[in-house]
């Protein structure tokens, strides 16, 4: 798969929000996004979930937070860190259990 690169981390909000949601309408199947942000974007996960999209939120090396976003696969993009969720807050958990 192709990694997508996509740095919202100086954007304030509802900008991140929607160029997520640009990238994703223009993503290809052999396609994923990391999204690198310096928020955990709680109220994004819910979206995803209800357009069908897998995604996993790990801590970050350049800012807070990664955000892979992939459409639904039976495999999930290289570089996700499994498990690192433990480091996020339980809303995080709660929001996408990926």
């Amino acid at each position: 798969m192709e990694q997508i690169d996509l740095d919202v981390s100086d954007l304030p909000a509802p900008e991140p929000f929607d160029k997520i949601m640009k990238a994703l309408a223009v993503l290809e199947s052999n396609q994923y996004l990391k999204i690198t942000h310096r928020k955990n974007p709680v109220l994004l996960y819910k979206p995803l979930q209800d357009l069908g999209y897998n995604f996993h939120v790990q801590t970050g090396k350049s800012q807070a937070f990664e955000i892979f976003i992939w459409a639904e696969t039976p495999n999930a993009p290289p570089g996700i860190n499994y498990p690192n969720l433990a480091t996020l807050s339980d809303t995080t958990k709660n929001c996408g259990d990926h």
